[in-house]
């Protein structure tokens, strides 16, 4: 039993290391298309077509070419554009200058084409002229701003002047606006207690002043008061005229 056993392993292991040395005799004839003669270096263009191949890192191309500085293929051309920059003259024209910057004339490139336009130029003269005025002009600015600083502190200070100058007044009329306040308060506490007592003496129970029972009530009887007062005020007319009328005889007499 041991022995069938013994045998059937060392079968499976033959077959594997048949498998394995066929599969190296492969990987070797296979690569012997690709050898060079020279000791045994593959040609520049193989060794790129295999590194391309072999690229699985799936990095931006902006990073490959930083990968590759120590290689043939390290300096870019000066048609080349990285693909993460939008195609602006602006951003293709500054990266040309770090690259130029970087390699020198290593980097094939007419470094005439780096150099600012005009428009460049007028730009910044004029942002120099915005952010950097001459020395004489900044002094007269900063002695217009001072003067400007002294004269509204000067205003500021008389109108303090002139408000503590009010204090007393302005404290009394204050003191007169709460006092009016606090009345027109209790008055109209007065009369909305009034207003209770007559609905609780004419229902016989408490009734809000929302209720419509109240309000119906309320409102008739302030429709009765008007009444009222126009019939007094009739009758006060009523009443000086014929004192008027009176003393008019008492003088003809």
């Amino acid at each position: 039993m041991a022995a069938s056993i013994l045998q059937c392993c060392l079968s499976r292991a033959s077959t594997v290391c048949g498998k394995r040395n066929g599969f190296i005799q492969l990987s070797c004839s296979f690569a012997s298309n690709y050898t060079v003669d020279n000791d045994d270096n593959l040609d520049d263009s193989v060794e790129e077509t295999f590194k391309d191949i072999r690229d699985v890192s799936r990095l931006p191309e902006r990073l490959k070419v930083k990968l590759k500085k120590n290689t043939l293929n390290a300096i870019p051309a000066p048609e080349y554009v990285p693909s993460y920059m939008t195609g602006k003259p602006k951003d293709i024209r500054r990266f040309q200058r770090k690259t130029f910057a970087k390699y020198g004339h290593r980097y094939k490139i007419n470094p005439a084409s780096l150099w600012p336009t005009e428009e460049d130029l007028a730009k910044e003269k004029l942002r120099d002229s915005y952010f950097d005025p001459p020395l004489e002009e900044s002094l007269v600015k900063i002695r217009v701003s001072k003067e400007e600083e002294e004269e509204t502190r000067r205003q500021r200070e008389e109108q303090i002047e002139k408000n503590m100058k009010k204090m007393k007044d302005w404290i009394k009329a204050y003191e007169e606006r709460q006092k009016t306040a606090m009345l027109t308060q209790q008055k109209s506490k007065e009369r909305k207690q009034m207003l209770v007592d007559k609905l609780y003496d004419h229902f016989g129970y408490k009734l809000h002043l929302q209720n419509p029972k109240a309000v119906e009530y309320l409102k008739n009887l302030a429709d009765q008061e008007k009444k009222e007062k126009k019939l007094q005020q009739k009758q006060f007319r009523k009443d000086k005229a014929q004192a008027q009328l009176k003393e008019m005889l008492q003088e003809e007499e």
